[in-house]
């Protein structure tokens, strides 16, 4: 798991809390909820209101007709209506005053999502006196009118005598708002309601796309299920709202409708599925986790229900399985065992404001909590409550998973780090012994061919000292070289004379024939003269390897100048032929042709590492067939 979200996070793929996209969402959904209750304080202070009169009555049958209702007795009832879960139609008579100077009104009924919308005006012509106009629900509007998300009626009070009734009923929760407004206020007014729907929607759809994204990146199933309970309550609300009828032809229209009701339960569904994992991660009682595992199964009985065509009875034993959820989600938060991250408390105060507005809900759905002003924003107090709240909890959970990826893949870092380093320390060691071995071999090979001859001489004699000599330097080199790199070496600075180590150098050399030092008589330096020792005789003995034999090597000693000594060694090209100036200081180094004497091929390394421990430096500089070495030193 972590790999793949190291992976994904190597890959560049930024989420959205680390760019603060739910904290913006939280502001955004907080300005939304402001904006709603202006909208409704403006609308409903601004507003000219021209129903005088509701009254209702229920038909328990759904079978009355409109010529049958006349003797029926209708009660006072207000203009929000909520009802809950019921079989009855409703029959809602609306008295609608007149006023002076406008002649159409618009009578508008809300939601739009009832099974049935049907308004009946007063005309003469017709047997039973009503002429029925159909919109919205199974029937949608068969009369020449423009299609929109706002379900209102063209009315005339002055010629149709100013009553009329609507007919509604609802397999569903029935909840209903009726209004009557002067063509131009109730444009404005579905403007308004427009504006805070669509806003709510486009806030829900961007917390559906954070989800996706992190999910994506951190492959956590709650952010997958919560992306997917997003996406329904999405879906159901724009049908809600009546969005959906702008697009979908009138011929699939029923079946739309009703797939709108089974997101209902689909939604419920998916919520609790989200809630039972969420909550199972801070190990409740077990016996609590089965409270919410058996209102889960009622939801899906209701799924069952509703695929066999028992749509009325899957909406209600969803609704009551909802209604009971809100308790169950509580007794699994106040007795939750651990506490991973975002912690218990954090997990307590969240789900306390979450089960409050869902409870408000849920009792407002089925006609418990009858508040007018509630019922008409509860959809969307809901679904921001709920979206806002739960994705502040998962982010914070998500923000402790890329916190842990972006750990693993820091260690991860560090591990191939350590390895590359183990890796070049290992091919390292290999150069070494493999040098080593073969400059062993050599040297043996050469006191063997000595000792086996016939007549040990004066010359085998010679030919074995020089073969111990050279494996001697290459084993000394080795060493410098070892504690040069562990940075073992430890630099004495004191009060030296270069000149003087140099003449003591060529002096005690077996070829001081061959070597021509140019010094002047005192060049004090503050530096260390062990070390100086040890760079000075690797430059001389490295000139005189690979110098042609009898040649004159020179070391030059220039006078002190810019707080600075500089010495030049320099030799004629010999067999070897001149080094590669790109990699004359690299560890190991050695041209072909060198191969055939004795070496380490670490000289010229140690000598540039010691001389930059001396704060100095060093170059090649070949001149027309000369090997050529700027040696500069602090004073």
């Amino acid at each position: 798991m972590s790999c793949r979200i190291c992976e994904r996070l190597r890959l560049g793929i930024v989420i959205a809390p680390r760019k603060n996209l739910l904290l913006s969402s939280l502001l955004v959904g907080l300005a939304i909820a402001i904006s709603l209750c202006l909208i409704g304080a403006a609308v409903t202070k601004g507003q000219t209101e021209l129903i005088d009169k509701v009254e209702i009555l229920e038909d328990p049958t759904a079978a009355l007709t409109v010529g049958q209702i006349d003797m029926k007795a209708f009660h006072p009832a207000n203009r929000v209506i909520i009802e809950g879960y019921t079989n009855s139609a409703f029959w809602i008579r609306l008295h609608v005053r007149e006023v002076s100077g406008e002649q159409y009104y618009k009578l508008s009924v809300r939601p739009t999502d009832l099974d049935e919308i049907t308004l009946y005006v007063p005309d003469a012509a017709q047997p039973d006196g009503w002429r029925a106009i159909h919109a919205g629900g199974l029937n949608r509007v068969v009369d020449a009118q423009k299609p929109s998300s706002l379900r209102a009626f063209r009315i005339n009070p002055a010629v149709d005598g100013g009553v009329y009734l609507v007919r509604v009923a609802s397999m569903g929760a029935l909840g209903i708002k009726v209004s009557a407004l002067v063509e131009f206020e109730a444009e404005r007014q579905s403007l308004r309601a427009d504006l805070s729907q669509i806003s709510y929607l486009c806030l829900m759809l961007a917390l559906m796309i954070w989800a996706m994204r992190l999910a994506f990146v951190t492959d956590e199933p709650l952010l997958w299920l919560y992306g997917a309970t997003q996406a329904a309550w999405i879906t159901h609300n724009a049908i809600h709202f009546g969005y959906a009828d702008v697009f979908i032809p009138n011929s699939i229209a029923p079946q739309v409708h009703m797939a709108n009701r089974g997101l209902v339960i689909l939604a419920s569904f998916l919520t609790l599925m989200l809630h039972t994992a969420m909550l199972g991660r801070f190990s409740p009682p077990r016996s609590s986790l089965l409270l919410l595992r058996a209102i889960l199964g009622i939801v899906i009985l209701s799924i069952v229900l509703f695929v066999f065509g028992k749509f009325s009875p899957a909406l209600e034993l969803n609704a009551v399985a909802m209604l009971v959820a809100p308790v169950c989600f509580l007794i699994n938060a106040f007795t939750a065992r651990k506490s991973p991250p975002p912690g218990l408390i954090t997990l307590r105060v969240i789900y306390s404001l979450f089960n409050l507005v869902l409870f408000a809900w849920i009792l407002t759905l089925v006609g418990l909590l009858q508040s007018d002003t509630y019922a008409q924003w509860a959809l969307m107090i809901y679904g921001l409550a709920s979206g806002l709240l739960m994705g502040s909890f998962l982010n914070a959970i998500s923000k402790h998973r890329l916190a842990e990826a972006e750990q693993a893949q820091l260690s991860n870092l560090q591990l191939k780090e350590r390895s590359r380093v183990e890796q070049a320390q290992n091919q390292t060691l290999t150069r070494f012994i493999d040098m080593l071995t073969h400059e062993t071999k050599n040297a043996m090979a050469v006191i063997n061919m000595s000792a086996s001859a016939p007549n040990f001489g004066q010359r085998q004699r010679d030919r074995v000292s020089a073969a111990i000599s050279g494996l001697t330097s290459v084993i000394d080199r080795c060493s410098q070289s070892l504690r040069m790199d562990m940075q073992d070496e430890v630099v004495t600075p004191e009060l030296c004379d270069p000149a003087g180590i140099l003449r003591d150098l060529c002096q005690t050399n077996p070829l001081a024939a061959r070597i021509k030092l140019t010094a002047q008589q005192e060049a004090w330096l503050h530096s260390d003269p062990a070390l100086l020792r040890v760079i000075f005789a690797n430059l001389i003995e490295n000139a005189l390897k690979y110098s042609p034999p009898q040649s004159v090597v020179h070391v030059i000693m220039q006078p002190a100048a810019m707080s600075q000594q500089l010495i030049w060694f320099e030799n004629e090209e010999g067999a070897a032929g001149l080094p590669d100036p790109v990699h004359v200081f690299e560890k190991y180094y050695r041209s072909n042709r060198a191969m055939v004497q004795i070496g380490s091929g670490l000289g010229l390394y140690l000598v540039q590492g010691l001389v930059r421990n001396l704060g100095g430096g060093i170059s090649y500089e070949p001149k027309e067939g000369r090997a050529r070495f700027r040696l500069w030193l602090p004073c």
